[in-house]
């Protein structure tokens, strides 16, 4: 019986252990992890310059549903980043590519605490973490 009982006791240990990965949820911070991964073009772990305008042209016509060179109230609500929308400099309730472009210039100074011209993960999540007040 003794010997039941701790094969009984280690196996429901095992189980437990082995699923505590199915509960486990990993905690999104944000426009993080798999965003910074897409604006890292070419994998070297930082996002430059030139890596976060292209990626803030490729959302911008993605956003333009409407192909018209601007993204109106209605296309910036698909923006679940909320990166676009603090571009509207005129506030005339559209964002135009030099807006879009301007904005996403600013957000990579701000990102780059150490002047290094390339934004770590480390960076990117710590800026949104103040943006989003996590």
């Amino acid at each position: 019986m003794l010997n039941l009982s701790r094969y009984l006791f280690l196996s429901i240990c095992l189980v437990l252990l082995s699923s505590i990965n199915l509960f486990a949820q990993t905690v999104n911070p944000g426009p993080s992890g798999s965003k910074f991964q897409k604006i890292d073009i070419n994998k070297d772990g930082s996002i430059t310059a030139s890596e976060m305008q292209a990626y803030q042209v490729q959302r911008f016509q993605e956003l333009d549903q409407d192909k018209n060179g601007a993204i109106d109230s209605k296309e910036i609500s698909a923006d679940t980043t909320k990166m676009h929308q603090a571009a509207d400099a005129d506030k005339d309730g559209q964002v135009t590519q030099a807006e879009a472009a301007s904005q996403f210039s600013q957000y990579f100074k701000e990102m780059d605490k150490n002047n290094d011209n390339k934004v770590s993960e480390a960076e990117y999540t710590d800026y949104w973490k103040g943006i989003y007040k996590f």
